[in-house]
C-alpha cells in the first residue's frame, strides 16, 4: 500500500486542559517531518517563527496516513486549515495510528496503554529517541527555543543515520512491523475498522460541543442555592464542637455517623519542661536601692529616699537603673487535641477504610455504596441532606467551575474555549482493558442522567434557533452482544421477537407469564403498577450488572435486592439461556489453556509469578487477562493465583459492544464526509458508550436521523459481509432530538410541528 508517515513538533503552551493546544493561536507548528513509501530519506520543514498556515502535502496516490498518536497531528493540520487533508479522507484515505495498533495487538494490557514511541520502536528494529530534546521539554523549554539541528535530528534522524530515523523513521518501522503482525494474526480488518472509528472521534474532538454559558450560569446559581440550603440543614445536626466541622472530611463524617475521634489543633498557652507556663521574655527597668538591691517598683515621693541616685555623668541626679529580662505574656502555639464523637449508627465491617482517626482507629466509608445502605436506616436523621450536599458538591466541582485553596480553577467549564464557547473534549482509544473508549478533560462519558441533573441542558446547537441536538442510542446493547457471542437460540429468538428482557426476568422470578409481567411492569394503568415498575427496575439493574460479570453479592448491593433474590434470578436465567453459560465456560477454558507465566508485584510489593491468558473474539479483537492473588478459600486448596470470574465475563461483552460502536462510528464518518457533512449542516460531536451525538440544522434533521438509524442498525450486514460472521439478531436504536441534550424527545420523521417548536 502507498503510505505517508508524518509527525509534527509544535510549541507547547497549555490552555483549557490541552497541552500544545491547537486551538490556542499562540501555538504553531515548529517542524513537520514526513516520509512517503519507498523514499530513502525523510523530508522536513522548519518554521522558526509563528506560523499558522503551513500544510501537509498529500500526493493523490497516497492511501494511508501513518503516525504515532496521530489524532494530535491530524487536529493540528485541521487547525492549519488543511483542506487537502479533508479531501484525502473524503476520497477514502485511511489512517494507521501505531500507538493504537500496538495497544490492540497487545490485547489492551495495562502495559500497552498510551504506550510511547520510544518504548515501541525497539521491538520493531527502531531506536530510542534523542534524550536531549525530551530533557529540554521537561525543563520547560518551548519547542521553538530548541536548537533547529537538534530538533530535526530528533524528528527525522541525523545525517549519520541518513536522515532516515528519528520519529519518522521509527514510526515507519513500527507501522511495517505491525502490519505484518496484524496480517499474520488475522487482525488487520478489525484494526482498520477501529482506525476509521478513531478518525470519527478525531472529527468529534475537532468540532466539539457548543456550550450555552448562560444556561450554565443559571444552573450553577440554582445548585449553589440548593447547596447552601443542604449545608444549613446539615449544620443543625452538628453537636457543639471545639473545632469547625468539615463535611468534606471523611474523618469528620465517619466520626459523626459511626462514632470516632477527631484530631484538631488549637492555639493556646503551654507549659515548659519545668512544668511552668511558658512565657515570652520582656525588657523591664529595674531601680537600684541604697542597700544594693533592685526593684521593679518605680520610686514615689514617700519612697524616693530608699533609691540610689546617679552622682555624676549625663544622668547625674536621676535614679540609677538597669534593663533586665522578666517573664512576659504567656506563649501560645498550635497543639493537638482530640474530641470523641458518639455517632448515630453501627458501620458494616467491610466499610472499614485504610485511614485512621485521631485515636488510631480505622474510619469507615461514607461513600455512595455505604450511603445507599444507610438511607434505609432510621437512626441517622440527616443522611438525605448529606447525600444531597455530597451530590451537589460533586456536580459543581465536576461540571462547572470551582477554585481550590491554591487558586487553581477546576471543573468542566474550564475546558470551554472562550472565543466560541465550544468544548473540545478528549476521546481516548488506548486507555481501557476492554478496548472501550474513555474520556477526559472533561469526561463526557459519565454525564448524569436528566432525572438527576440539568447538566445536559447547557449542550446546545451551534446553529442557534435553527439547530437541534440528536442522540441515537442502541437499545439493550449488552444483551444483544451476549446473543451474538453466545449464539444461544432462545436468547437470539427473544432478541428478534423484541422481548422486554427485564419483564421476562420478572416472569421467571415470580413464576408468572411474560404477558402478565409485561402488563405489571410497563402498563401504568395496572392496579399494582408502582410495585411492578420497581420490580422491572430491579431486573433492569440486574441485567446490566449480570452482563458485565458481577457476582450475586455485588448485584445485590447494586440493585437493593437480597442475595437470595439475585441467586434466584441467576438460576432462572441460566435455565432460560444455557448458551450464555456455555460461552462463559468456553472463554474461561481458552484463557486458562493459553495462560503463560509473567512477573508482577503482589499487594505487598513482593514480585511473584502470575499468569496471563487470552481469548480472541470472532471479530479478531484480542483480549488478555492476568491472574491475581487467589481468595482465601482457594489458597486453602493450594491455589495461589486465579483469574477473576467477573473480568472473564465482562471483557468480551463490554469490549465487543464497544468495538461494534467504534466500527459504526467509522461507517458514520465516511457517510458524513461523502455528504460533505450535509453541506456543513450536521456534525458528529460525541459518543457516549452506546450512543452518538450530532449537532444538526433542522433543515436536514429527517435525512440525518434516517441515515444514521439505517447505518447504526446495519451492524449484522457489515460484520457478516466483512468478517464472515453469522449475526442473526437486530441492533435496534432509538433516535431522540431536542433543543439541547437534556430536553430530548423521540424523533418522528416529517413532523413540522416539532421543527417549529424547536425553532421557537
Amino acid at each position: 500500500m502507498t503510505y505517508l508517515v508524518f509527525d509534527l513538533e509544535t510549541t507547547t503552551a497549555e490552555s483549557h486542559r490541552r497541552k500544545a493546544n491547537c486551538f490556542n493561536k499562540d501555538n504553531w507548528i515548529v517542524a513537520r517531518g514526513w516520509k512517503k513509501y519507498k523514499d530513502s530519506r525523510c523530508s522536513w520543514e522548519y518554521f522558526p517563527t509563528h506560523n499558522r498556515y503551513s500544510k501537509l502535502r498529500i500526493d493523490p496516490d497516497v492511501k494511508y496516513l501513518v503516525g504515532f498518536n496521530i489524532k494530535f497531528d491530524i487536529m493540528w493540520e485541521f487547525a492549519q486549515g488543511n483542506d487537502e487533508l479533508h479531501g484525502f479522507f473524503q476520497r477514502g484515505g485511511r489512517i494507521w495510528d501505531c500507538q493504537y495498533a500496538e495497544y490492540l495487538l497487545e490485547g489492551a494490557v495495562q502495559e500497552a496503554h498510551m504506550v510511547a514511541l520510544t518504548d515501541t520502536a525497539p521491538k520493531y528494529g527502531g531506536t530510542k529517541k534523542i534524550d536531549e530534546v525530551k530533557l529540554l521539554w521537561e525543563q520547560g523549554v518551548n519547542t521553538d527555543q530548541i536548537p533547529e539541528d537538534l530538533l530535526i535530528d530528533y524528528l527525522v534522524g541525523t545525517e549519520e543515520e541518513g536522515r532516515n530515523a528519528g520519529d519518522i523513521g521509527n514510526t515507519e518501522l513500527v507501522f511495517r512491523g505491525q502490519l505484518k503482525r496484524a496480517n499474520a494474526e488475522g487482525m488487520t480488518k478489525m484494526i482498520e475498522d477501529r482506525m476509521d472509528g478513531l478518525l470519527c472521534t478525531t472529527y468529534m474532538e475537532w468540532f466539539g460541543i457548543k456550550v450555552d454559558v448562560k444556561a450554565a450560569a443559571r444552573n450553577l446559581a440554582e445548585l449553589k442555592t440548593d447547596l447552601a440550603a443542604a449545608t444549613e440543614e446539615l449544620d443543625s445536626y452538628i453537636p457543639e464542637l471545639p473545632f469547625e466541622f468539615n463535611w468534606k472530611s471523611p474523618v469528620h463524617k465517619s466520626a459523626l455517623i459511626f462514632g470516632g475521634t477527631v484530631k484538631y489543633e488549637v492555639r493556646e498557652p503551654y507549659k515548659d519542661d519545668n512544668g511552668e507556663w511558658a512565657r515570652k521574655q520582656e525588657d523591664a527597668t529595674a531601680y537600684y536601692l541604697t542597700n544594693g538591691d533592685t526593684t521593679l517598683d518605680p520610686p514615689t515621693d514617700e519612697t524616693a529616699a530608699r533609691y540610689k541616685v546617679n552622682k555624676s555623668g549625663k544622668n547625674m541626679g536621676a535614679f540609677k537603673t538597669k534593663t533586665i529580662k522578666v517573664p512576659g505574656e504567656l506563649k501560645i502555639k498550635w497543639q493537638d487535641r482530640t474530641f470523641k464523637m458518639q455517632g448515630y449508627t453501627e458501620p458494616r465491617p467491610d466499610w472499614a477504610s485504610s485511614i485512621f482517626d485521631g485515636a488510631g482507629e480505622r474510619i469507615y466509608s461514607t461513600g455512595k455504596e455505604a450511603m445507599e445502605v444507610l438511607l434505609t436506616r432510621e437512626d441517622v436523621p440527616f443522611l438525605v441532606a448529606l447525600g444531597r450536599k455530597t451530590a451537589l458538591d460533586k456536580e459543581i466541582g465536576t461540571y462547572y467551575v470551582t477554585v481550590d485553596e491554591k487558586g487553581n480553577r477546576k471543573g468542566m467549564l474550564v475546558c470551554v474555549q472562550p472565543a466560541d464557547h465550544v468544548l473540545h473534549h478528549k476521546l481516548n482509544h488506548t486507555s481501557t482493558v476492554t478496548t472501550r473508549l474513555s474520556s477526559n478533560d472533561p469526561n463526557l462519558q459519565n454525564i448524569p442522567r436528566g432525572d438527576k441533573s440539568k447538566v445536559k441542558n447547557m449542550f446546545v446547537s451551534r446553529f442557534g434557533a435553527d439547530g437541534v441536538m440528536v442522540e441515537i442510542d442502541y437499545s439493550q446493547l449488552e444483551v444483544v452482544v451476549q446473543g451474538v457471542l453466545s449464539g444461544d437460540p432462545q436468547l437470539c429468538q427473544d432478541l428478534r421477537d423484541k422481548i422486554d428482557f427485564h419483564c421476562k426476568r420478572m416472569s421467571a422470578k415470580f413464576g408468572i407469564s411474560y404477558a402478565d409481567a409485561l402488563d405489571w411492569g410497563k402498563n401504568d394503568q395496572h392496579p399494582d403498577y408502582t410495585n411492578g415498575k420497581k420490580e422491572r427496575t430491579k431486573c433492569k439493574n440486574f441485567s446490566f450488572q449480570r452482563a458485565y460479570g458481577a457476582g450475586a453479592p455485588a448485584i445485590a448491593q447494586a440493585t437493593g435486592m437480597s442475595v437470595d433474590e439475585v441467586k434466584q434470578l441467576i438460576e432462572a436465567e441460566e435455565l432460560l439461556y444455557p448458551g450464555v453459560v456455555d460461552f462463559n465456560t468456553a472463554v474461561e477454558k481458552a484463557v486458562t489453556l493459553s495462560a503463560v507465566p509473567f512477573q508482577a508485584p503482589d499487594a505487598n510489593g513482593v514480585w511473584r509469578t502470575y499468569r496471563r491468558g487470552q481469548w480472541k473474539a470472532p471479530t479478531g479483537t484480542l483480549y488478555k487477562w492476568r491472574s491475581h492473588d487467589a481468595p482465601e478459600f482457594l489458597k486453602k486448596r493450594g491455589i495461589t493465583d486465579s483469574f477473576s470470574p467477573p473480568e472473564l465475563k465482562n471483557y468480551p461483552v463490554q469490549g465487543t459492544g464497544g468495538e461494534f460502536v467504534q466500527a459504526v462510528l467509522g461507517l458514520l464518518v465516511r457517510h458524513f464526509m461523502q455528504s460533505n457533512w450535509y453541506a456543513g449542516r450536521a456534525l458528529l460531536i460525541n459518543t457516549v458508550h452506546d450512543c452518538v451525538w450530532v449537532d444538526c440544522h433542522k433543515d436536514v434533521l429527517d435525512d440525518v436521523c434516517a441515515d444514521m438509524k439505517r447505518i447504526m442498525e446495519s451492524i449484522p450486514q457489515f460484520y457478516n459481509t466483512r468478517h464472515g460472521m453469522d449475526i442473526t439478531v437486530p441492533f435496534p436504536v432509538e433516535v431522540e432530538v431536542g433543543p439541547n441534550m437534556l430536553d430530548l424527545k423521540h424523533w418522528h420523521p416529517g413532523q413540522p410541528a416539532w421543527h417549529h417548536a424547536v425553532a421557537a
